[in-house]
């Protein structure tokens, strides 16, 4: 037999029911966040590895960061410009880039083999 409802011609449902399961969840799910960030259950909250903070230096900063910049963009415009050994016992050199696009422009690249 059907349940009778406060309002006729209404369905009654079991909205109020669902929303106090939910209510329940969300309780719960704050509660266990509240415990695993806080540490509720932790054993001990002494540092494992104590620091001896004394013992920190400051930071050292660049005095001339546009100096420092210029200085390391020369040398690597010199690397890239100039013939040199990047394992002498492996027989691998580095040249110049104007001289590496004349050789790849005059050979091409070299082609994969086709998979089989």
């Amino acid at each position: 037999m059907p349940t009778k409802s406060r309002y006729p011609g209404y369905e009654p449902s079991g909205f109020g029911r669902s929303l106090l399961l939910l209510a329940l969840v969300f309780v719960v799910s704050i509660l266990l966040l509240y415990v695993t960030v806080n540490g509720v259950f932790k054993a001990s909250t002494v540092n494992a590895f104590p620091v001896d903070t004394t013992t920190f230096k400051e930071p050292v900063l660049q005095i001339h960061p546009v100096a420092d910049l210029d200085a390391y963009r020369a040398q690597e415009t010199k690397l890239l410009n100039s013939y040199g050994w990047v394992d002498k016992s492996a027989g691998i050199a580095r040249i110049p880039i104007d001289r590496a696009i004349d050789l790849i422009s005059e050979q091409g690249l070299p082609a994969r083999e086709p998979a089989q």
